[in-house]
């Protein structure tokens, strides 16, 4: 049903290589929120909080660069810049909103095709929060969402956030291989495809109709990076996700509740990155999952009031999230055994496998 380029599976990475990459990582996370904040800063004549966003685009920065390439990176950082602006006005409305988010579903989808999803998955996720609840500006206490030079500054905070992971980090990476990208068929795509962009479609607009349910994007975050893809996939580790990010909710409540300062919240933010990613890489990958929720709420938060609401909205949202990836997910595979079994499956894409060989022969770490 795939095509699988991976051999067996490999062995954890050593403590020393986990530490090295987390601080590589945290310095890549942290320098486009710093240099935003400068330019932001130099501007407008005010420190912007919204600048701390570049945080996020960063992280899917890095992702995709460490798993699609320079290239794949590049166009992705080029094109968050574009639709960054975009997602904050389509925000406006549920249907509009929702659409746009159902778009870049059906790309994250389409791109399984080429072994891409992945690299391309923490896109919309970041999206989704521009889309939902975008950051204030200048101390405003709403948004303005058509007001153009704000429009503006948040295009060059996405932009110069994915780029500059997109640029640096293949480069310390050129004496290293690119990982084997698993291609998946038709037949593995299309259900998929049609799983998370219902899901995302139906969950955007939901939220965007219920005002007070600005943390909403949590859900988009766990349909997409919990939704399984394949006939290889089973419940099991769909459900050990789950129950790790109810974990990190938990202690994003326990925790980050207690703080009174944005600088310790984005400085607990970075710190639990630096363990999700250490985990990430070894034994226990589930950790990954229970940490990445402080991280993220750490992140976005632009007040403070914001951290334990969100806290509490993300408990809520991996719950309705979870149960809405498990009942997709169990029809999706079995839909993916059924076609097995009747002699659906076909043995690829001939116009994905083709771009792919062509990709191979060009291959460089790059």
């Amino acid at each position: 049903m795939t095509t699988d380029t991976s051999a067996a599976p490999r062995e954890p990475m050593p403590m020393k290589k986990r530490l090295v990459l987390a601080g590589v990582i945290i310095v890549l996370t942290m320098v486009p929120a710093v240099v935003m904040l400068a330019i932001t800063y130099v501007g407008t004549g005010q420190v912007q909080a919204a600048a701390f966003w570049a945080s996020m685009p960063a992280v899917a920065g890095i992702a995709a660069a460490a798993t699609g390439g320079r290239r794949f990176a590049v166009v992705a950082a080029i094109a968050t810049g574009m639709v960054g602006p975009v997602c904050i006005v389509a925000g406006a409305s549920p249907v509009s909103g929702a659409a746009l988010m159902g778009l870049m579903a059906i790309t994250v989808g389409q791109l399984s095709k080429f072994g891409l999803h992945k690299s391309a998955l923490l896109y919309p996720v970041i999206m989704s929060w521009a889309v939902i609840d975008p950051p204030t500006w200048s101390g405003e206490a709403t948004v303005d969402r058509v007001d153009e030079s704000y429009l503006l500054w948040m295009s060059l905070i996405f932009f110069v956030g994915a780029l500059v992971p997109a640029i640096v980090l293949p480069f310390l990476m050129r004496k290293r291989p690119l990982p084997p990208r698993k291609a998946y068929t038709r037949d593995d795509a299309l259900p998929y495809t049609v799983m998370i962009t219902v899901l995302v479609t139906l969950s955007t607009f939901a939220v965007l109709s219920n005002s007070k349910w600005y943390g909403g994007a949590f859900i988009i975050a766990v349909i997409l990076i919990m939704a399984p893809i394949g006939d290889t996939q089973t419940l099991k580790p769909t459900i050990v996700r789950i129950l790790g990010t109810l974990v990190g909710s938990i202690l994003l409540i326990a925790v980050l509740s207690q703080v009174d300062s944005l600088a310790v919240i984005y400085l607990f933010g970075l710190l639990f990155i630096v363990i999700a990613l250490i985990a990430r890489f070894g034994k226990y990958g589930w950790l990954y999952y229970v940490f990445m929720v402080p991280a993220t709420a750490g992140l976005n938060a632009t007040t403070l009031s914001q951290v334990g609401q969100l806290g509490e909205q993300r408990l809520a949202d991996n719950v309705i999230g979870g149960v809405l990836v498990i009942v997709a997910s169990t029809i999706a595979i079995g839909y993916s055994h059924w076609a097995q079994r009747h002699g659906h499956a076909h043995d690829g894409d001939p116009e994905a496998q083709r771009v792919l060989e062509a990709t191979d022969k060009a291959a460089t770490p790059a």
